[in-house]
C-alpha cells in the first residue's frame, strides 16, 4: 500500500486578541481545511470559557459571584485551566498568578488615560489578588472565588492551554504533523515528512529543530505601556502591581504549551537564579 504524500498547509484564523496560525501536512487541502476547522471551532469554545473581555465568558460570569461565600459549578475546560494554574503559582511562589486580574484592569484603564496608578489604587488591586483566594471543591468541580472583586487573567496561559486543546483536535483527526502558532506562543507536534529532525524555530537569531513540545517568548520587544517618558512592561508582576520597567525576553522550550506560557510569564519576572532551577525542575530549557 502506498502512502498518499503529505502536502504542507496554512491556516488562519483570529481569535484572544491575536492571529492563530495553523500548519498541517494532510494528503489534500478539503481533508486540512475540514479538520483544521474542527480546531479552530475548539479555539472558539475556550475563548468562551476564557476571555476577560468578554462579559459572557464563563470565567467573567465567575467573577461575578466573588465575595458572595458561593461553590460554583465550573465547566471541565475551566476546572483544568484553574488546576493548572493554581500549580503554576505555587511552583513560581507567586510570580505567576491568574488573579492579577484587578491589576489588569486597573492598568488597562491607566494606560488609556496615560497616567501611572497611585499606590493607593495598586494596594486596592493587590487586597484582591492571591491564588490562596481561589478555593476549589474536588467533589462536584465548583470554585469558590472568596474575595470581592476578584477578576481572573488567564493572559499568560490561556493561549498556550488552547494550542495543547486545538492540537489534541488535530492528533485525534488523524493530522500527525502540526505547528499552532499565536502571539509568542507555538506547539508542534511529530518533525513535518520535509524537516524530520523537526520543526525550524528561531529563537534569538538561534535555529533550533523541535518536536512535540511548545515553546513561548515573554518580553517587551513589541507590548509595553509608556507613561510620562518611562516604559512599563505588559507583564505585571503581582508583587509590587507594576509592569517591569527593564526591558528583556525570556523563551522557554517545555513538554506542553500550557506550561511553556506560564513559566515564560513567570521566568520573565524571577530572579535569573530560581528562574533556572525551576526550568530545570520542569524538564524546560530557558533562553534569555
Amino acid at each position: 500500500m502506498q502512502l498518499s504524500a503529505q502536502k504542507r498547509f496554512e491556516f488562519t484564523h483570529p481569535q484572544m486578541g491575536t492571529m492563530f496560525r495553523v500548519v498541517v501536512y494532510a494528503s489534500d487541502s478539503a481533508l486540512a481545511r475540514d479538520i483544521t476547522k474542527k480546531a479552530y471551532v475548539r479555539l472558539d469554545e475556550l475563548n468562551m470559557v476564557l476571555s476577560d473581555y468578554r462579559e459572557d465568558s464563563e470565567v467573567n460570569t465567575l467573577c461575578r459571584t466573588s465575595g458572595s461565600g458561593q461553590y460554583v459549578k465550573v465547566s471541565a475546560d475551566l476546572w483544568n485551566i484553574l488546576q493548572a494554574s493554581a500549580k503554576a503559582a505555587q511552583l513560581s511562589e507567586g510570580n505567576f498568578d491568574v488573579t492579577i486580574g484587578p491589576l489588569t484592569q486597573l492598568w488597562r484603564r491607566m494606560k488609556r488615560q496615560k497616567q501611572l496608578p497611585t499606590p493607593t489604587q495598586i494596594s486596592e488591586a493587590k487586597a484582591k489578588i492571591g491564588i490562596d483566594k481561589i478555593v476549589f471543591n474536588e467533589k462536584n468541580q465548583s470554585v469558590m472565588l472568596n474575595t470581592k472583586g476578584m477578576r481572573l487573567d488567564f493572559g499568560g496561559i490561556g493561549k498556550g492551554f488552547a494550542e495543547d486543546e486545538m492540537m489534541k483536535v488535530l492528533k485525534e483527526n488523524g493530522i500527525k504533523s502540526a505547528l499552532i502558532e499565536a502571539g509568542g506562543n507555538i506547539v508542534v507536534s511529530n518533525s513535518p515528512t520535509d524537516s524530520p529532525t523537526g520543526w525550524e524555530i528561531i529563537i534569538n537569531k538561534e535555529k533550533y529543530f523541535l518536536k512535540n513540545c511548545g515553546i513561548s517568548t515573554s518580553g517587551d520587544a513589541y507590548q509595553f505601556v509608556e507613561i510620562e517618558g518611562k516604559k512599563y512592561a505588559h507583564i505585571l508582576d503581582p508583587k509590587t502591581g507594576i509592569g517591569y520597567a527593564e526591558p528583556h525576553q525570556v523563551s522557554i522550550i517545555a513538554k506542553d504549551g500550557t506550561i511553556s506560557d506560564w513559566l515564560s510569564t513567570a521566568l520573565y519576572l524571577m530572579p535569573t537564579d530560581s528562574g533556572r532551577k525551576l526550568a530545570k525542575k520542569l524538564k524546560a530549557k530557558a533562553i534569555k
